[in-house]
């Protein structure tokens, strides 16, 4: 007679349901996805990806995923193919909007004017409804009793009922209160998302038995909304690169963003408003801008001094030239992970009290506050001049990441949750944890 070899029970998984594009830690939503993936690793969990709409390709009809999304063990796509790192779209369309894309940027980029050259990207997926086949294929896959779901953002809510999650095993990636982001941009009536309605927005986070939050205002906001559904805060986490960065050419600027409506109403309102007179101030200066936020100005007049470098394979090379990060949000919600990012190069910051909003006591002593364009030229002219300043930011700033973001702690909470749920010893109704308030005293 033979015996079976006992085998050990697999792990279970976060599977986190997302539409949004996720080639790696291109962007602020993008890294903090990857950000709690690792932790639910940490925490014992497979972190798994599953994407219903091929619409996330966007224009983009292949890409190569970047070393950080090996932290999925499964990554799938419906209507993608992937061979190793690649991502194959099987869509026509995408190829050809693909070419037509291109051709409007040559076009703008030696000279030709009119609409036909006019950029006019696919919409954005993460809001838009879902179809059938998005919902058909996600009720095609096959939860284990241990699993917990993820909706990446209130809008993939839907996915709880399409794969029979339990509440107790169900949770929000929240990102941004959405009926918060209305500001005074310019840009602010063509954010995508803005529309949504405060009643809608809690509608769809009741969906699930927990939300987590990325900062502390938008977690008492779900807290007293939703007193029955369970809010974990979780900021983005970060630990201070080596001490010995260099400090940086003080007359070098760095704008990184990605290609949001906030991040390219900001870059508009500083080249218009405030690099003029920093350009005649103090004619030397030069402003790096980085991320895919540079396709909203390509073929457009960007004065002299500015040079646009889209996505790039790395960033250290641009903060470890840069001597000032500048950050002119002027609407928006969630935490700023370019601000925190910003702060664990120990760079000093000049930013707008958007993007420090709900991390205003734990980063506000390591940056400069200006909400004006004259405020905001003179905080960077002032910084120029003075490195005796520079270099208190800049230890206030590794200071600021190294006690408020260190992942140990600032994750803790929701490593427990997700035990404690894929062993079904947990549900809704638990509030904030108050350790976890005493864990991040800077969000109270």
């Amino acid at each position: 007679m033979r015996t079976a070899a006992l085998r050990s029970p697999p792990p279970a998984r976060a599977i986190i349901v997302s539409r949004q594009r996720l080639i790696g830690a291109t962007n602020g939503s993008s890294s903090y996805v990857i950000d709690l993936a690792r932790s639910a690793r940490a925490a014992g969990l497979e972190p798994v990806l599953w994407q219903p709409t091929p619409n996330v390709m966007g224009r983009i009809p292949l890409y190569r995923a970047r070393p950080e999304m090996a932290v999925f063990t499964e990554h799938r796509i419906r209507g993608v193919a992937r061979i190793g790192r690649w991502f194959v779209s099987t869509d026509p369309g995408v190829w050809r909007d693909a070419a037509i894309g291109a051709a409007r940027s040559l076009a703008r980029r030696v000279g030709l004017k009119g609409d036909w050259t006019r950029d006019r990207p696919r919409p954005y997926t993460i809001a838009a409804p879902w179809s059938a086949a998005d919902r058909a294929w996600l009720s095609a896959q096959v939860l284990r009793p241990e699993d917990v779901v993820l909706a990446d953002y209130a809008f993939q809510s839907e996915a709880f009922a399409l794969l029979g999650a339990p509440r107790a095993r169900s949770a929000i990636i929240m990102h941004d209160l959405f009926h918060r982001r209305a500001g005074s941009g310019a840009g602010a009536e063509r954010d995508s998302v803005t529309a949504l309605s405060r009643e809608a927005e809690v509608a769809l986070l009741e969906r699930a038995g927990t939300v987590i939050a990325i900062q502390q205002d938008e977690a008492d906001f779900v807290a007293g909304a939703l007193p029955e559904t369970r809010v974990i805060l979780a900021p983005g986490t970060r630990t201070p690169e080596a001490p010995q960065t260099a400090p940086g050419d003080p007359h070098r600027l760095l704008f990184v963003g990605s290609r949001t409506a906030p991040n390219s109403d900001g870059l508009a309102w500083f080249l218009e408003r405030v690099w003029p007179a920093i350009a005649a101030a103090a004619s030397t200066t030069r402003l790096d801008v980085v991320g895919t936020v540079a396709a909203d100005f390509v073929g457009a007049r960007v004065p002299d001094g500015v040079r646009l470098h889209g996505l790039v394979p790395q960033l250290a090379p641009f903060y470890a030239r840069a001597g000032i990060v500048i950050a002119p949000l002027r609407f928006g919600s969630g935490l700023k992970i370019k601000l925190v990012e910003a702060l664990a190069w120990g760079k000093p910051m000049v930013v707008s009290p958007v993007t420090l909003q709900g991390v205003e006591e734990a980063c506000g002593p390591a940056v400069m506050v200006a909400d004006s364009p004259g405020g905001f030229a003179a905080a960077i002219l002032a910084l120029q001049k003075d490195g005796a300043l520079r270099e208190r930011l800049s230890q206030a700033a590794r200071a600021a990441v190294a006690a408020h973001f260190a992942p140990a702690g600032t994750h803790r909470a929701y490593r427990e949750w997700l035990q404690e749920a894929a062993k079904g010893s947990t549900g809704a109704g638990t509030l904030l944890p108050p350790d976890m308030r005493a864990a991040i005293s800077c969000f109270q």
